[in-house]
C-alpha cells in the first residue's frame, strides 16, 4: 500500500473499485458483528494462518504471518478482485454494512489504513470458541498441521534427506486433506467454509518451503525439494492425498 497523501487529483472515494480489484478486506474485531449477523457468510471468508506466507500491504514485503489474518475471498479462484465488487455497477454489493477496513481505506491519504492496519485483527477464535466441536477441530488441525511444523520438518529434510522427516511432512498433508474430506462427508459442512476454518489446503501452500508435490491420479507420489542439493531428493513414500 503506497501512501498517496499528495494527491491533489482525488479527495474523495470515486468508487472507481481500484482498491476492491486488489483483494479483499482483512476483518477486524468492528466487524465481529458483520460475521455474527450472517452479513458476511462464513463461506465468503478465508484464513491465512500463522506462519503463511503472505504479502504486508502497508510495508510491501512477503512474510511469514505472526498472527492469523481472516479475510473476504477474491471472486474467482486465483484472482484478487473482491468478491463483493459488482463490475457492471462499479460499486460494491455491500457498500452499507462494509469492514472497517474499507470504510477506513481512503487512497487520496492512507494515513488511517496504516494506522489501524494491523491492529485487532479478528481471528477464528473469537468466532468459532463457543461452537462445541467445531473449534475443537480447528485446534487440533493447527496443532498437526501447523506451519511451524512444516518449516521445522521441510529444513530438517532439506538439510539430511532424512526419510523420517519426509514421512512426517506427507503426514502433515494427508491429515490436513482428509480432515476436509471428514468434516464434508460425516459433518455435512459446506466446501466453501473449509477456506475458513482450516486455511487454505497445505497442497496449494506448501511451496512456500520450496516443496513441489508430484502426482499420479489424485494421490501424491513425490516430495520434491529444491531449494539445494540435498533438498533435490525425491520421496516415493507415497500417501493418499487429495
Amino acid at each position: 500500500m503506497t501512501p498517496n497523501r499528495s494527491d491533489k487529483a482525488v479527495q474523495e472515494c470515486r468508487r472507481c473499485g481500484t482498491c476492491c480489484k486488489k483483494g479483499g478486506p482483512a476483518l477486524h474485531v468492528e466487524d465481529r458483528d458483520l460475521v455474527e449477523n450472517g452479513q458476511l457468510p462464513l463461506t465468503d471468508l478465508y484464513t491465512l494462518r500463522r506462519g503463511e506466507m503472505a504479502r504486508d500491504n502497508v510495508r510491501g514485503t512477503l512474510q511469514p504471518l505472526k498472527e492469523e489474518i481472516i479475510k473476504v475471498k477474491a471472486r474467482q479462484a486465483g484472482g484478487w478482485t473482491c468478491r463483493y465488487y459488482a463490475d457492471h455497477r462499479e460499486t460494491c454489493r455491500i457498500y452499507s454494512t462494509r469492514p472497517i477496513e474499507c470504510r477506513a481505506l481512503q487512497c487520496w491519504d492512507t494515513r488511517e489504513i496504516e494506522r489501524m492496519y494491523a491492529l485487532g485483527r479478528l481471528c477464528r477464535k473469537d468466532l468459532l470458541e463457543r461452537l462445541d466441536g467445531l473449534w475443537d477441530l480447528v485446534e487440533e488441525h493447527e496443532r498437526r498441521c501447523s506451519y511451524e511444523k512444516l518449516d521445522r520438518f521441510t529444513r530438517q529434510l532439506k538439510k539430511d534427506g532424512n526419510e523420517i522427516d519426509a514421512d512426517k511432512v506427507l503426514e502433515i498433508l494427508q491429515y490436513d486433506t482428509e480432515l476436509r474430506n471428514l468434516v464434508i462427508e460425516r459433518g455435512g459442512l459446506d466446501p466453501q467454509m473449509l477456506d475458513f476454518l482450516f486455511g487454505r489446503p497445505l497442497a496449494k501452500t506448501v511451496d512456500q518451503f520450496g516443496i513441489r508435490l508430484e502426482r499420479k491420479g489424485a494421490k501424491i507420489t513425490r516430495l520434491v525439494f529444491n531449494a539445494s542439493p540435498a533438498a533435490g531428493r525425491q520421496t516415493d513414500r507415497a500417501k493418499a492425498s487429495k
